[in-house]
């Protein structure tokens, strides 16, 4: 036996694994505690790192699937929807030509409940689509604008023939559309029926050159919002061919937009009322 400091005892064969002076057997002891506590660690931690990755995993396909299925749902709506037009004419814009359209691509009439508000989800689809159709046709239209014109003059112009072409866009249903207008005084319709129309009136103001990032920038845009509003109702009731009448009215509400634009400028009360709602409208 070999004898330790402080009376400690080890045996031969363990003074050969642990040939220290003094405390030697209680350091090898808290070595080998620690080397063992180290490697449960690593194995609990690699054990909670595999569950969190199977976890996330699973969380993710969820995802994947929850999004999969809601991008089907929206394709089948949008399919509908568009086939549904075909049926205004005959059912007007009501549940009606919904439940007709989906019946035309071999969907059964129960799958209408997926429209709970019945025509107006037509109408507010109808109106997305045709934004859609003119954003493309001025973006189009901007781009081969010619560099040596006049701005303001352009301006002009770009804006009566993007208002027009707009407005046409409804004559296929124009004996219809009183009802579409209708519909989307319903509460649940309104903010994305007002929606619609200020996106509208953007995508003209901008494409027509108007980059202000001002006060101005609301203004232009409710002006504008206002003038297609009133022309698209001067519509419903124009008799003239081709709608004559509602051209020359239209010229006559942008010839007096300026006018309208320089009383809000002037009017203290008026600009901040018109400020408040539009930014209450934008927030919407």
């Amino acid at each position: 036996m070999i004898l330790i400091k402080k009376k400690k005892f080890i045996t031969d064969t363990t003074a050969k694994i642990m040939p220290f002076r003094g405390y030697g057997i209680h350091l090898y002891y808290c070595k080998y505690n620690e080397n063992n506590m180290k490697s449960k660690i690593s194995e609990n931690l690699k054990t909670e790192w595999n569950s969190f990755e199977t976890n996330t995993s699973a969380s993710k396909e969820q995802n994947d699937k929850q999004n999969n299925d809601k991008e089907y749902e929206n394709n089948i709506k949008k399919k509908i929807l568009e086939v549904s037009l075909n049926f205004v004419i005959e059912h007007g814009w009501s549940k009606a030509a919904i439940t007709a359209g989906a019946h035309s691509i071999g969907y059964s009439g129960i799958i209408s409940e997926l429209f709970p508000l019945g025509g107006s989800d037509l109408v507010l689809y109808f109106y997305s689509v045709c934004n859609e159709r003119l954003r493309d046709y001025l973006k189009e239209k901007a781009e081969n604008e010619p560099h040596d014109t006049d701005k303001q003059k352009y301006a002009k112009l770009f804006i009566y023939d993007a208002v027009e072409k707009r407005l046409r866009m409804i004559e296929p249903y124009i004996d219809k559309w009183s009802q579409a207008l209708a519909t989307l005084t319903l509460s649940k319709a309104v903010p994305t029926a007002l929606s619609n129309l200020l996106i509208l009136a953007d995508d003209i103001c901008y494409f027509s050159g108007d980059r202000s990032v001002d006060f101005d920038w609301y203004v232009r845009r409710i002006a504008l919002a206002g003038i297609y509003k009133v022309t698209e109702l001067y519509m419903l009731q124009d008799k003239s061919p081709d709608y004559e009448q509602t051209w020359s009215f239209l010229k006559k509400q942008l010839d007096d937009a300026a006018a309208v634009y320089s009383c809000i400028q002037k009017s203290e009360q008026a600009s901040q009322l018109t400020k408040e709602i539009s930014i209450a409208t934008f927030k919407t």
